[in-house]
């Protein structure tokens, strides 16, 4: 039931504007937008309009949090800069940036504190303890919902606000076992709601109340409450809340084992969450028909809910995933609009000045000639060092845009990398449920191979990870040793024998006698996990793989994996010669991020070398790097 209380808990944590509306308004207030003054009138629809999107569509939200923010500053509206604050940082906290929600929300408080805004101060603890409280930092959650309960009954200090601070407290109660208090806010919460007549904060707590029964093993109490809920939320028109309290029902019903009806209420409950495209409702409802069938030993269509389940899981997980890259990107941009502002606005200054300095020395040239040189040889002065100025802004201005499509690139690889192994090991978690309910042994023991592989696959890829950020960084330390290669070839044998083992693939070296290089022993080793790890991930069962090594009159040592798996195209193999690329083409068998091939290659250089790629489509690929050739001892 704690999936159904995070749920409530975010969709709660932020206040609105003292009113209630049955659906969002949406286009009406875009409507209104499209002819509104850039005024305070304008900064409250920019608010409100973020608000009604921060839940549904938080990323579109954004932006007109944002503006409402600027536009607030620039007229100095300081009422509207608290309310837009408080629903920017609600889109930030539903898109996983807690950190900067909680700055906005900070900002927000030192601005009530200034206007003597008591409901602001009250709402600003409580959006911060409600962000804590979804980060599990229960400790941080508690004093803030505390410094606002200090404040909650002083004038001024709306019932709405009241009311979402004592539902929060409740829930955060419960979540830490103290049911007593965690009933009392609650019921609080209840109370204040009928008294303001609010029938959708109603049904909310009574919801809040039947899953806290449920927990609690009085399933009678739970099913009555959340009855009453469905009941009071059905006229309202909220599909949302229906979705949510149909299945909430729905898993007490499991619980008593009355199963035919939890069913009707979770397909009732689908089709609701269909309607409206919320997907979080559609992946509960999927989940719930799962375990119906499971209950009724239907283990083939409980399967096909599960895999629906965990397809749509994924599909959200990598919607987050891009929400929150977007976050980012907004957050970025806003700062570089904020600091071309602050340019334009010093610019226009010492155009100012400049003008009145002008004017000055006009007067002056009726003094003579001889001002009039000195007029121009300050002119010309000024001009020079303005084009030194503006030339040192835009070498300035590229960097930036480098270093932010540098972030971007990896925020990419860790969103797309990451992705294979934690969706691995969460698949195994439902799987050994699933196996559980069945009985099936066989399934259960191929489950440690599975587990083993996505551990070896995320280890690999944070090992890449970390190797990259510090050679990016500048703080990874070149260290070169003779290295002889037979030693080095031996090892990396002896390290993947098990792996080409159990693929059925050959791992053979060939190898000139008496070589050796002289390389950094880290960078050298990480370069040949990679490329044997490359060879092994793309080399069919019965295939080989090839370590060879030779050297030139060049004085260097040339090392090679050769494989004989599917190859490249000519397209695929001219994606991997760019640098400046971190992701591989999307084409054929050989795709990903392309991070291991950046770090081989920066490695490579490092140490005076380079990586070159031979492929041939259907004939395999050979991968090879140089490096200088150590003296013979």
């Amino acid at each position: 039931m704690q999936r159904f209380l995070l749920l409530w808990l975010l969709l709660i944590v932020f206040p609105g504007f003292g009113q209630t509306s049955l659906e969002p308004n949406v286009e009406a207030i875009q409507r209104q937008l499209a002819t509104q003054p850039a005024d305070t009138g304008r900064v409250r629809r920019l608010a409100l309009l973020c608000y009604e999107l921060h839940d549904s569509a938080p990323s579109q939200a954004l932006t007109y949090g944002e503006q409402a923010v600027t536009l607030a500053r620039r007229l100095h509206d300081q009422p509207g800069l608290l309310r837009s604050l408080l629903v920017l940082s609600s889109c930030y906290a539903n898109l996983s940036e807690g950190p900067h929600a909680l700055q906005l929300q900070q900002q927000a408080l030192s601005l009530a504190r200034r206007l003597r805004n008591t409901d602001g101060m009250v709402r600003s603890y409580t959006g911060m303890g409600g962000v804590h409280h979804e980060r599990n930092d229960t400790t941080a959650a508690l004093l803030n919902y505390r410094r606002a309960l200090d404040l909650a009954y002083q004038p001024g200090v709306r019932p709405h606000t009241q009311i979402l601070l004592f539902g929060n407290l409740g829930n955060l109660y419960f979540s830490l076992q103290k049911q007593e208090e965690g009933l009392l806010y609650t019921r609080r919460a209840l109370q204040l709601s009928r008294t303001t007549g609010d029938l959708a904060g109603e049904s909310l707590y009574l919801a809040d109340m039947g899953s806290y029964y449920q927990q609690m093993g009085q399933l009678n109490t739970a099913e009555g409450l959340l009855r009453e809920s469905i009941t009071l939320i059905e006229p309202l028109a909220r599909p949302r809340f229906e979705a949510g309290n149909l299945e909430m029902l729905a898993s007490v019903l499991i619980q008593k084992r009355k199963i035919t009806e939890a069913e009707q209420l979770t397909r009732r409950a689908l089709e609701t969450a269909r309607q409206i495209d919320y997907k979080e409702g559609v992946l509960e409802a999927y989940k719930l028909l799962s375990e119906i069938h499971a209950t009724w030993r239907q283990f083939g269509k409980a399967f096909e809910w599960q895999t629906r389940y965990q397809q749509l899981n994924d599909s959200l997980n990598s919607r987050s995933r891009l929400q929150t890259l977007a976050a980012l990107q907004t957050r970025y941009e806003t700062a570089e609009k904020e600091y071309q502002i602050r340019l334009l606005t010093q610019r226009s200054q010492t155009d100012q000045r400049h003008n009145r300095e002008l004017w000055g020395a006009v007067a002056l040239l009726l003094f003579g000639l001889g001002g009039m040189a000195i007029l121009y040889t300050q002119l010309r002065q000024s001009r020079s060092a303005l084009a030194k100025n503006n030339e040192a802004l835009q070498e300035a201005t590229h960097e930036l845009r480098q270093l932010a499509a540098s972030k971007d690139r990896l925020y990419a690889i860790v969103a797309h990398d990451l992705r294979g192994p934690v969706t691995s090991f969460a698949g195994v978690t439902e799987l050994i449920d699933f196996y559980l309910q069945r009985g099936d042994e066989q399934g259960l023991r191929r489950l440690p191979d599975m587990v083993r592989q996505a551990a070896q696959n995320l280890n690999s890829l944070l090992d890449n990870l970390l190797n990259w950020a510090v050679s990016q960084t500048g703080e990874l330390a070149f260290r070169p040793a003779r290295l002889p290669v037979s030693e080095l070839l031996v090892e990396m044998v002896s390290l993947y024998s098990a792996s080409a083992e159990a693929k059925q693939i050959s791992l053979r070296i060939d190898y000139a006698p008496n070589l050796a290089v002289w390389a950094d022993p880290h960078m050298t080793r990480t370069i040949l996990r990679n490329l044997i790890g490359n060879a092994l991930k793309f080399t069919p069962p019965e295939g080989s793989i090839q370590l060879l090594a030779s050297t030139s009159a060049e004085a260097v040592v040339q090392l090679s994996v050769a494989d004989t798996g599917s190859g490249m195209t000519p397209e695929q193999l001219k994606g991997l010669q760019d640098t400046n690329t971190p992701v591989l083409p999307k084409y054929g068998p050989r795709s990903g991020t392309g991070l291991g091939l950046l770090l081989c290659r920066a490695f490579a250089q490092r140490q005076g070398g380079v990586l070159h790629i031979e492929s041939t489509e259907g004939q395999g690929t050979t991968v090879s790097v140089t490096l200088p050739a150590a003296r013979y001892e």
